[in-house]
């Protein structure tokens, strides 16, 4: 009896370790907070590098500004597209907590993808090394992507099927953003209300509308004035 007791233990023991691993599996590769590539730098100065991942998140020092970034794979093609001012702007998105000055964070990826076959090129505006460094929390599904759009003055210009819109020039008292949601709600905002409503998401308030929860069928904006505009969505 008392070796059935010992035997029914240890097959439980098994049995709840076999269980762990289907929960917690074991997927090697993940590489956190490693430094990947350091572009040279310099006036106008090209760089490039490949990875055979796309990880969640990319940061560098932004001493040196880049003048733009681009983030491309074989399989998905181009990804993100970012200029200084993009860069600028979407850097801390989702991002909790006070992050250190002249870093910038940005997301690739719902989390890490691997394999791809990534290129990551880009031109430094100014001499000094920029340090890259990758990292991911989770193992990911789909990556991300950036678009560049521009709003036409007086031409309210719509949204949809977006993670995050960034407006960065939105004037105050006339610049408006209205927002429908899928219950079929709908609520117009300005820069004021916008920049709170980000502040729940990210230590540092932007001008955009949030939807990474996918409760926002559409947004429109209307500026009066010509203002850019910074798309974030999931690439299906």
């Amino acid at each position: 009896m008392k070796r059935l007791k010992i035997l029914f233990s240890v097959l439980c023991v098994a049995i709840s370790a076999i269980l762990l691993i289907q929960i917690f599996p074991e997927h090697p590769g993940i590489v956190f907070g490693s430094l990947v590539f350091t572009a040279p730098g310099g006036i106008a100065t090209p760089f490039t590098f490949n990875m055979n991942y796309l990880p969640q998140f990319l940061t560098f020092n932004n001493v040196v500004p880049l003048t733009s970034l681009r983030v491309q794979t074989q399989e998905d093609g181009v990804l993100h597209d970012y200029l200084a001012a993009s860069i600028a702007v979407i850097n801390g998105f989702m991002v909790p907590g006070a992050q250190a000055a002249n870093i910038v964070t940005l997301r690739l990826a719902n989390g890490n993808l691997n394999p791809r076959n990534v290129t990551i090129s880009g031109v430094t505006s100014a001499a000094g090394a920029i340090g890259f460094y990758e990292a991911s929390d989770q193992y990911g599904t789909a990556p991300f992507k950036t678009t560049n759009a521009q709003i036409l003055a007086l031409n309210p210009t719509t949204f949809e099927n977006f993670t995050a819109v960034w407006v960065p020039t939105m004037a105050a008292v006339t610049d408006t953003a209205e927002v429908q949601y899928r219950s079929g709600f709908r609520q117009t905002y300005n820069i004021n209300d916008l920049a709170a409503l980000s502040s729940y998401y990210q230590e540092v308030p932007q001008i955009m509308v949030n939807n990474v929860n996918s409760y926002i069928k559409s947004v429109k904006f209307t500026c009066t004035a010509a203002s850019a505009a910074y798309i974030l969505s999931v690439k299906l």
